[in-house]
């Protein structure tokens, strides 16, 4: 039975396609089965001995990489090259991974037909047997010597064709796929020059091997231009033809093998190229959905923080309502004695505007900081930004007596950062300061120890370290502290010491990244039932660490300013 090797199954439903592949296979001397579509494919893999498969990505009843799959659980050795068109280089590297061996692409280049067939016989054959038979042209209008050399060069074991005209020659490299051509120069259509010029417009692999009966310099140095390999003279010693025989042999086989390992280089190197396309576009997935679930979180963080701050606020709103309804409650009396003055309805409306005001300021805050309409990087005053966040505090932290110590530098140097992911860090330090100074007042008490004196100290300081040119904030209280265990984990999403229900978790985790995403560090130093101090440190907007930053900032608020918005 003839080897699989040889034998090519064409899977198009293109005619014009299928066509210019089986004039191609057949001059190659291959076996050539065509089919219009997948099932009729499947029927020929059982009824053919089939080693390669060429198989159109688009077929009308099965989609291309299915019908890989189908073949190759029919005939695992079978080699499969697909057919691509414009557009469709994706499902080819597709193709690929399910087990094809290569692709062409229409309009189809015969060279690389050649050598992706090249390339799935080797995978068929072992590579000394992979040509059990070269080919050989003889061209000559002298009939003994045709005869002559077409014996000889047959019981070398080539495959010899004959033609006594240049013409007749060129319409057999046409329809066979001939190696070596061997053409006397002189002959009455045309001369062996010519022959081998056109041969080589059609083929490139062939090669060419000039023989004349005069010794003529002229006509060899044409002859090595046209591209033959050699110019021999008459009377011809058959062993120096055939030394120039296997010499041409010898190097059609290196450029194959040549084109061959260009072929799977170019194909290697195509499925790194889409594999590393498709592994930064789910790094670019992955990083998105990082970012979303960073604003997720840092959202929850800040409704967690409103919630727990909402009786302070209360208070804060309270206050200039209670003002309001005073001045409402004194007009009405003024006005049943019929004593409202001018001069008291002035003064009663300025209270009542500045109540207002005080109002307005607190829920613009609130409001603000609960929704962060946009998230800008620009120049920030830290200082500033730990007053934010102590108006928010302030009356909270007044009723749980806590003693506020502040120390903040005057005219520090700015840095580069987002005011309100910078208010929710100092938030977040604050209040879990306050929750450890709660604690440490509750063990205390619950051992009566010293009577319960114990007098909760909060200290907070802004400064600017020359040696580091950065702007550092001081968090520091005298609460119930961290073991070494805690303080290993207590930067760690979810982590938390208190009761469930009490504590997201997600606080110092929040605050961690958005100090590293403005390139800062935190320290964290701790004494079990004693104290904890917690630095952040911010380079200075002068810094050379922000030269990046700035070039990428505009880009990084724009996806958080809208994923935020979606959010809220």
């Amino acid at each position: 039975m003839m080897s699989g090797s040889k034998i090519v199954l064409i899977v198009d439903d293109d005619k014009m396609t299928t066509a210019l592949l089986e004039k191609e296979l057949l001059r190659g001397f291959f076996t050539v089965f065509t089919a219009p579509d997948g099932k009729t494919a499947l029927e020929k893999i059982d009824t053919t001995n089939a080693g390669i498969v060429l198989i159109d990505v688009n077929l009308p009843d099965i989609n291309g990489i299915e019908l890989i799959k189908k073949v190759k659980a029919k005939k695992p050795e079978c080699e499969i090259i697909i057919i691509t068109g414009y557009g469709t280089q994706d499902i080819a590297i597709q193709s690929l991974k399910h087990g094809a061996l290569d692709y062409i692409e229409k309009p189809i280049n015969i060279e690389e037909l050649f050598a992706a067939l090249g390339r799935a016989q080797e995978k068929l054959t072992e590579k000394s047997s992979l040509f059990t038979k070269n080919t050989l042209l003889i061209i000559d209008d002298d009939e003994v010597v045709i005869k002559r050399l077409k014996r000889f060069f047959e019981s070398e074991g080539f495959e010899v064709f004959t033609a006594t005209s240049g013409l007749r020659g060129l319409e057999i490299i046409e329809f066979s796929k001939i190696d070596v051509v061997i053409s006397d120069i002189n002959m009455s259509d045309m001369d062996g020059i010519e022959v081998i010029t056109a041969a080589k417009k059609y083929y490139q692999d062939i090669e060419g091997i000039m023989v004349t009966g005069a010794n003529d310099d002229e006509n060899a140095i044409r002859s090595l231009r046209a591209g033959a390999i050699d110019y021999l003279t008459k009377p011809v010693n058959l062993d120096e033809l055939l030394f120039s025989v296997k010499k041409a042999i010898e190097r059609i086989h290196l450029n194959r093998t040549r084109l061959y390992r260009n072929r799977e280089l170019k194909i290697s190197t195509e499925i790194i190229s889409k594999m590393n396309e498709e592994l930064e576009r789910r790094i670019q997935e992955r990083s998105t959905e990082l970012s979303k679930m960073q604003v997720q979180l840092f959202q929850t963080s800040k409704l967690a923080t409103l919630g727990e701050m909402s009786a302070g606020l209360a208070h804060e709103i309270n206050q200039p309502l209670g003002g309001i309804a005073l001045v409402a409650k004194s007009f009405r009396k003024l006005l049943e004695r019929d004593s409202l003055t001018e001069t008291e309805i002035v003064s009663g409306l300025n209270d009542i505007e500045s109540s207002v005001k005080r109002m307005t300021k607190i829920i613009q805050h609130i409001r603000t900081f609960a929704r962060q309409d946009t998230l800008k990087f620009v120049k920030v005053d830290v200082v500033d930004t730990v007053e934010s966040a102590f108006s928010l505090l302030d009356e909270q932290l007044r009723l749980h007596e806590i003693a506020v110590i502040k120390d903040f530098e005057p005219s520090l140097p700015q840095i580069i950062g987002e005011p309100y992911q910078l208010e929710q860090v100092w938030i977040n330090l604050i209040t879990n300061a306050r929750d450890a100074m709660d604690e440490k007042d509750k063990q205390l008490c619950a051992a009566r120890i010293e009577s319960c004196d114990y007098s909760k100290r909060l200290n907070v300081t802004v400064k600017y370290d020359i040696d580091l040119d950065s702007v550092v904030v001081t968090v520091a209280d005298n609460g119930i502290g961290m073991n070494r265990k805690v303080r290993e984990r207590v930067l760690e999403p979810f982590f938390t010491t208190k009761e469930v229900g009490q504590a997201t978790g997600l606080g110092l985790s929040i605050s961690y990244g958005i100090i590293r995403n403005h390139k800062g560090r935190i320290e964290i130093e701790s004494l079990e039932d004693d104290h904890t101090t917690i630095k952040v440190i911010f380079p200075t907007e002068d810094s050379p660490i922000y030269q990046k930053l700035e070039e990428t900032a505009e880009k990084h608020d724009a996806v958080m300013a809208a994923n935020s918005e979606r959010l809220s």
